[in-house]
């Protein structure tokens, strides 16, 4: 029984590499935007803590799913209400620069990635550097 753990869990770890060298590679792409999620969110619902209450993966493996698909060094990672749908908004350093990966927050599947502006994220959140990025990680 354990060893077939542990095959499985070799084989997964495998298979989230692959899936990320093919994703940097171009082979995989994912849409720019979320166009539906496991977990639609009723009307209202609008803090943090209210999305809190409704996703079924942590932010853990929320962050472990956009690694996956994007590898490099998680800066930023939030819940999200995108279009009505609850999703994980994972941002992610890598040697081309930072892409926004969205994470379904109910399956913890890879919905969309987007590539971030730099400049506009210095600009745009008044001098914001790497390490405010990181204290909005909760």
């Amino acid at each position: 029984m354990k060893r077939t753990a542990k095959i499985l869990s070799a084989v997964t770890l495998v298979s989230a590499l692959a899936a990320g060298t093919a994703f940097a590679t171009g082979a995989i792409s994912l849409p720019d935007e979320v166009k539906s999620s496991s977990v639609k969110l009723p009307r209202g619902v609008e803090s943090q803590a209210e999305f809190a209450q409704h996703a079924r993966v942590t932010q853990q493996q929320a962050e472990a799913a956009a690694l996956a698909v994007m590898p490099g060094q998680v800066v930023k990672a939030k819940l999200d209400d995108e279009d009505g749908y609850l999703v994980w908004q994972i941002d992610v350093r890598h040697p081309k620069g930072v892409t926004e990966i969205a994470v379904d927050a109910g399956n913890a599947k890879a919905l969309a990635a987007e590539a971030e502006d730099d400049d506009d994220r210095n600009d745009n959140h008044g001098g914001a550097n790497e390490n405010e990025d990181r204290h909005e990680r909760s």
